[in-house]
Formats: C-alpha cells, structure tokens, sequence
C-alpha cells in the first residue's frame, strides 16, 4: 500500500496573472476550508485533507508542484477557477450547470448530505419532504447537487451561512430549526466544539453526492485529468484512499487537526 501522503501546507497567495498560463508545471489548488476529512486548515496553519492527499501523490508522479490555497474564500476561489487563474479545486459535488462550465474528474469520494438538530428541538426527518414549514441553514456558496439545491430553493425556508466552521451558532441560538451539511464536515464541526451533547445528526441522510475534483477549462492542466483519474482507480482499488481518509478522521476525532 503506498504511504499517505501527509505532507502538509502551510498557506501561500496564488498567482494571479491576467492570462492564463499556457504550460502545467504548478498545480493552482483552491477549496473549501472546513470540509473535513476531503479539505480543511489544521490548527498548526497546514492544509490538508483527503483531497490534497490524493493531489500531492499525483503531483510527485508526475513532477509538479503544488501551489495550495484552501484560505481562499469558496465563491472567490470559484471565480479564479472559471478566469483560469486556479487549476483545480480539491473537492466539488456534480451540478449540470458547473459541468458546463469547468471539468470534473472521475469521483474520490463520497459525502452524504445529513440534517442536524438541535436535542431540544427535534423532529422526524425521513426526505428533504419533511423539512418544510421548518427553517433551516446551510453554508454560504456551496451546492448540495441539483435535486437538493432546486429543491430548497422552490420548497424550503433555508437560510445561507456565510460563517462557515461557526454555522451551529444559528442552530444554537434557536434562529433556524435545523442545519444541512456534509456528514463527516458536521461531525468534525461538533467535535472540534464540543457539541455532541447539544447537536444531533438524523438518519438517513437526504442525498448523497460524489465528490470529485474540478479542473478550470482555460488551464493546461486539464490533460492531466485522464491520468488522474488513473490514479483514482488504484487509490480505491488497493485500499490507499480508505487508509488516508480513515486517518484524517481520527486525527479530527482526536481533536489534533
């Protein structure tokens, strides 16, 4: 089994440049600060993740390096995507419309979309059916793939976050019944604040979506994207990617991330 790649990151300002590059010798990275175990910035200022795992051993096949920006806010890094000025962010769900416009790789991952509650305020949730007439939040920029995100949108009261790993605050103070969220990013986030008392995760979940890493169509590093997907495949057939995130996790049980 090839070893994790734990090589950590500590963070850097992107190029910004007012073309796009025309060679792939630095793989740009942006994503989701807080996305527990796929991307997320440590306590010591490093960032990591399942994701940059899986980026980095490519990387070091392939002689390129790393240039990774997960300090970049999740809307601004998806404008530099679009404007080539990132590569590729380390961690999306699938929408028609982003597949229009970027390029996705084959999936790493898989994340169900799980609803929280607070312990004095619960209620039977089988579908995304049973949260109407109930209020609820989500994180600002993200999409939950197309079925969730027209859903809620024609159907559900939702509020958009903007406070990212605080996003139980709204929860706690009693302004929305219920929060949406990543399975293992909601657990991280009750772990790390120590809510498990408070906060309580419904099953089953009300979707669940691929995560796939999503690549600029203006960059050179597009022709990557094949062998990548490679790279996937092998990851997931000898264990490797089970492994790695099996240990970001811990790591965030542990409370050492």
């Amino acid at each position: 089994m090839l070893s994790p790649a734990f090589a950590q990151y500590s963070s850097t300002k992107p190029t910004q440049t007012t073309s796009p590059k025309t060679i792939c010798r630095t793989l740009a990275v942006g994503g989701a600060n807080g996305w527990e175990p796929i991307t997320y910035i440590n306590n010591n200022g490093q960032h990591t993740g399942l994701a940059i795992d899986i980026l980095q051993n490519y990387a070091e096949r392939s002689d390129l390096r790393l240039d990774v920006n997960l300090d970049i806010p999740w809307t601004r890094a998806i404008q530099m995507l679009r404007n080539g000025e990132l590569d590729v962010i380390a961690g999306a769900y699938f929408t028609n419309e982003r597949d229009q416009i970027h390029f996705y790789s084959a999936p790493f991952a898989h994340d169900d979309i799980m609803v929280f509650q607070h312990r004095d305020n619960r209620f039977a949730v089988s579908d995304l059916h049973d949260l109407i007439g109930h209020r609820g939040a989500r994180p600002q920029g993200g999409s939950y793939g197309d079925y969730i995100d027209r859903f809620a949108e024609q159907r559900l009261d939702m509020m958009f976050s903007p406070t990212g790993n605080r996003i139980f605050d709204v929860l706690m103070n009693g302004r929305v019944d219920y929060v949406m969220l990543g399975r293992f990013d909601g657990l991280s986030n009750i772990y790390r604040d120590k809510l498990s008392d408070d906060i309580k995760i419904v099953e089953p979940p009300v979707d669940s979506n691929d995560v796939r890493f999503m690549f600029s169509r203006k960059s050179p590093c597009m022709a990557h994207v094949k062998h990548l997907n490679l790279l996937i495949e092998e990851l997931s057939e000898d264990g490797t990617l089970d492994f790695w995130t099996h240990n970001h996790l811990i790591n965030l049980s542990d409370g050492e991330s």
